[in-house]
């Protein structure tokens, strides 16, 4: 494994259509940082969610 590379390890954004039990499964994602928190730029509503969430991701 490249060591220059991270993997998000948790996903919180239960209401996001690429969390499955908490894991990921989009096939690449974005991320930004806003202050001291992580946020996903790559979050996308389930069906009858709101877009404007705001999304933590833990990564290693």
């Amino acid at each position: 494994m490249d060591e220059d590379k991270s993997m998000v390890s948790r996903c919180d954004a239960t209401t996001c259509r690429f969390n499955d039990d908490m894991n990921c499964t989009a096939g690449q994602v974005e991320i930004s940082m806003s202050g001291q928190t992580a946020q996903c730029m790559t979050f996308s509503p389930a069906d009858d969610m709101s877009d404007t969430q705001s999304v933590r991701a833990d990564q290693h």
